[in-house]
């Protein structure tokens, strides 16, 4: 497996296309979740572009962050950039998912000459309003069915006192009903797991790895959580990126709002958004050609 050593940390990449096109460089969203999910993606991107996907620092394959390690959002990025300069890239797009899309605004944000353009996939720019968008969205639900913990939850989350943490934290509660809730899962178009599981079967590849490096992004997790740089507001940082910006949202995605997406609208440069009519937060696995489509035709046309 290839690895690239930073700071003595091993940390794990894959690479697809010619290094004579254009650079992508995938950072994954969970936090936790790794690169994995996204190898058929960063494979096909690769037919036209150099891509770069890597598990970050704490995640799956590469090392384990110690317990005694402070280690956030800034930490992250300039450990990126480091590795940017070690594998010998001069400049690239950066394209976050998720959680990939806060560290991706913060990185642009802060390693600017060394970006081309930013790609945002349902992004989380602010943990506070993503959980205010999940609640406002799953309350009308749990009202119906007469479901009193989901209403509580929510109405607390909706609360204009709560915290950015304290919010998240019951955000994470509701993500976790709309996984045992078959009926939360179909009202919130999330993805069938079954359609989940088949796609994982087909285009991921199994991986010789044991239970330890699979458990591996709960303190990566933890870590971003205790250092509190994640509950940070990283939306400003859209009215200072000056390099083209496209965002990228499922219409049934519930992590960028339209309270987010409003603000890029008015706030980026050079900033562009496309809709996928029939996806939630995984655009890439449920509209894969409109997905590709949307990326080649921003790059060719904006880089």
């Amino acid at each position: 497996m290839p690895f690239v050593k930073i700071d003595e940390k091993n940390i794990y990449y894959e690479e697809y296309g010619k290094h004579n096109k254009n650079t992508i460089v995938y950072f994954h969203g969970g936090p936790g979740e790794s690169c994995l999910s996204y190898t058929h993606q960063a494979k096909v991107l690769g037919e036209n572009y150099h891509v770069i996907s890597f598990d970050q620092y704490g995640v799956l394959r590469s090392d384990a962050i110690p317990e005694n390690q402070v280690f956030g959002v800034k930490d992250h990025a300039q450990l990126i950039e480091k590795m940017r300069k070690k594998l010998g890239i001069n400049s690239w797009t950066v394209l976050g998912h998720s959680y990939g899309g806060m560290l991706a605004s913060h990185y642009v944000h802060t390693y600017s000459k060394h970006v081309d353009s930013v790609i945002y996939d349902c992004p989380t720019w602010n943990i506070a309003l993503t959980s205010k968008t999940v609640a406002s969205f799953l309350l009308p639900y749990f009202e119906k069915v007469g479901c009193e913990k989901g209403v509580n939850i929510c109405n607390d989350i909706l609360n204009e006192e709560i915290t950015s943490k304290d919010a998240f934290d019951k955000a994470i509660m509701l993500s976790r009903m709309m996984q045992e809730d078959e009926g939360i899962r179909i009202y919130s178009h999330v993805i069938d797991p079954h359609d989940y599981q088949q796609y994982n079967m087909k285009y991921i590849p199994q991986i010789n790895t044991d239970a330890t490096n699979w458990g591996k992004f709960v303190v990566h997790t933890q870590k971003l959580m205790e250092q509190g740089d994640f509950y940070n507001n990283y939306l400003p940082n859209l009215k200072d990126i000056k390099v083209p910006s496209l965002l990228l949202v499922g219409k049934y995605d519930l992590t960028c709002g339209k309270d987010q997406q409003d603000y890029f609208c008015k706030y980026s440069h050079n900033g562009y958004i496309v809709e996928f009519q029939n996806s939630a937060h995984l655009s890439w696995i449920q509209e894969p050609q409109a997905y590709t489509k949307a990326i080649i035709d921003f790059l060719d046309t904006k880089i």
